[in-house]
């Protein structure tokens, strides 16, 4: 699918309760084009990206972080191509780049030009891509769900300055790693941090109730989950867990968590 003269998007077969209808793969520029995230192990999908991009060259490899649904295609692509892989280079990551991207590097070649922008949050290695007024989100803003935040590489504290890094850019359009683009990226990022802190308060007052433990909180918080979304649903409670801890509102003692005393 063809979203604009400079970018094309191929949705690879990875639907699940996390990827929504799947991952998406981003073909950037013509003649001499990027691939962002080639997505899962799949030769159906890497034939597609060699498909789509017939008569032209893939010159650079984008990974936007390493987690499986976007990245598990790379050396099948990197074989194909010979292209170099683009990323952010974290010790922890599973997948390390050729080309160390920096916050703000600018990458281009003959028909397109991104500028890389490091926003840790949902991991630590993660990059979202700036093309003009247009930003490649990756996982770091859906427009279908929000973003999970796995501790220990992710981090609530690196999420919320991650968003308040792209609240100060004027965007017109964001494209995200899962679901359909985003039309309204202001509302989309104000409600992201309204999200974020109302789940905030949410345990917050729970706690303010007495001592509580995480699966006591998922299960208050998280009642009607379905089950394929209830460990990410864990992990998002624990990353605000760990930022309350760190900010010393709470409290932790073994698996027992409570108000922080004054």
């Amino acid at each position: 699918m063809r979203i604009m003269t400079q970018i094309r998007c191929l949705l690879a077969p990875n639907p699940s309760a996390m990827t929504f209808r799947g991952t998406n793969t981003y073909i950037i520029g013509e003649g001499e084009v990027a691939v962002l995230d080639p997505g899962p192990d799949d030769p159906a999908h890497l034939a597609a990206i060699l498909e789509a991009t017939k008569g032209e060259r893939i010159t650079h490899i984008l990974l936007s972080h390493d987690h499986k649904d976007h990245s598990m295609l790379v050396p099948g692509l990197k074989a194909a191509t010979g292209a170099p892989l683009c990323g952010y280079d974290s010790p922890s990551s599973a997948i390390r780049p050729d080309i160390a991207l920096q916050d703000g590097q600018i990458l281009e070649s003959t028909s397109w030009q991104l500028e890389a922008i490091h926003t840790p949050g949902h991991s630590d290695d993660h990059l979202c891509f700036a093309a003009g007024n247009i930003c490649l989100t990756a996982d770091h803003v859906m427009g279908w769900a929000s973003t999970a935040i796995i501790p220990p590489r992710g981090r609530l504290r690196d999420y919320m300055e991650s968003l308040a890094k792209l609240e100060t850019r004027p965007w017109q359009r964001f494209l995200s790693g899962h679901g359909d683009p985003i039309e309204d990226p202001a509302k989309r990022l104000a409600t992201l941090r309204a999200h974020r802190q109302a789940r905030e308060a949410s345990i917050l007052r729970l706690l303010s109730q007495g001592p509580s433990t995480l699966d006591g909180i998922v299960n208050s918080l998280y009642a009607r989950i379905a089950p394929g979304l209830r460990p990410a649903a864990r992990h998002n409670v624990n990353a605000h867990v760990i930022a309350l801890c760190e900010t010393g509102q709470v409290q932790m003692q073994d698996d027992r968590l409570e108000m922080a005393q004054p």
